[in-house]
């Protein structure tokens, strides 16, 4: 995969799967050995569809910012993101959060991530929202 490539793949999962929070997708874009470090939280495929899954439920829309890094190693197939989501919860509550991944890619699907992630506002409800996980 090229830089441009790569861009375009990253853009089209992020509105599958964070925007649209399609779970049923997952599995397409995500290697069946998956894991995910955000905020130093493992995860792995299906404890990711766990965290999309619990988003919906808390969740009213989430939007992502273009990205404003994007950053590409096409020998290690690696891409480093900056951007920020902004996310309306249902109860009202609504907040800016800036993340900082990287994500390992093989064959069209993401091997793995790790990410950072800093709520821009004070309210603390979304100082977990990139780890939070209901089974």
């Amino acid at each position: 995969m090229n830089k441009q490539q790569a861009y375009e793949f990253l853009k089209e999962i992020y509105h599958e799967i964070i925007i649209n929070m399609n779970t049923q997708r997952i599995p397409h874009y995500f290697s069946d050995t998956y894991i995910q470090v955000t905020d130093g939280v493992h995860t792995n495929r299906d404890e990711f569809i766990n965290h999309i899954k619990t988003l919906k439920t808390i969740v009213q829309s989430i939007q992502v910012s273009p990205f404003f890094d994007f950053l590409f190693d096409q020998d290690k197939q690696t891409a480093t993101l900056r951007y920020h989501v902004n996310v309306h919860k249902k109860n009202g509550d609504s907040g800016d959060i800036e993340v900082i991944a990287i994500f390992e890619l093989n064959d069209y699907q993401i091997v793995r991530c790790n990410e950072l992630t800093f709520p821009l506002n004070k309210n603390e409800s979304f100082q977990n929202i990139g780890t939070i996980n209901k089974q």
